[in-house]
């Protein structure tokens, strides 16, 4: 069951990722890098870890730290505005309870069995469920208030992955 969320997650990514590439209206490097970084971890998570989970959530904190930096209204006011307030803290909370959640669904202990074991307890476990059904919850309400399609379609798509990741971490 949980294999079959992840993949059901990459979806989603996946499609978060194709929005923010086919955007030309604007220059969106650095949300770019961080989607297709999301999308890497959870296809690492799902097709059997190459790379440590907390080397993921490591990177993808960082990401969210260069993507905040990058996009501070500072800076903004120098340069011509790229990015809307709401989808630079959407992707960058999005990349946060992304990188909790990969060090959630890390196993506490080599395991030798085929058993998917997360090393989460069940008080962080439903922690970051909450978390990532808020986040989705969020991103539905922001949905309805966007009137650019492809700004729609990556929040839509970025809830939904953030919320069946939240899923597999309980199973």
């Amino acid at each position: 069951m949980n294999d079959v969320l992840h993949l059901w997650a990459l979806a989603p990514a996946a499609a978060s990722a194709c929005c923010v590439a086919a955007d030309r209206r604007r220059v969106r490097a650095p949300e770019l890098a961080s989607a297709v970084g999301m999308l890497l971890a959870m296809l690492d998570s799902a097709t059997g870890t190459v790379v440590p989970p907390a080397y993921w959530a490591g990177m993808l904190i960082a990401a969210a730290v260069v993507l905040a930096a990058h996009r501070s209204p500072r800076r903004r006011r120098r340069m011509r505005p790229a990015v809307s307030a709401v989808m630079t803290v959407h992707t960058t909370l999005g990349l946060v309870l992304m990188a909790a959640i990969m060090l959630a669904m890390a196993p506490a202990q080599p395991v030798a069995t085929t058993a998917h074991v997360h090393g989460a307890s069940t008080v962080v476990a439903g922690a970051l469920v909450a978390g990532a059904a808020g986040f989705a919850a969020w991103s539905a309400i922001e949905c309805a208030r966007s009137h650019a399609p492809l700004e729609r379609a990556q929040l839509g798509t970025m809830g939904l992955a953030t919320l069946v990741m939240g899923v597999a971490v309980l199973v």
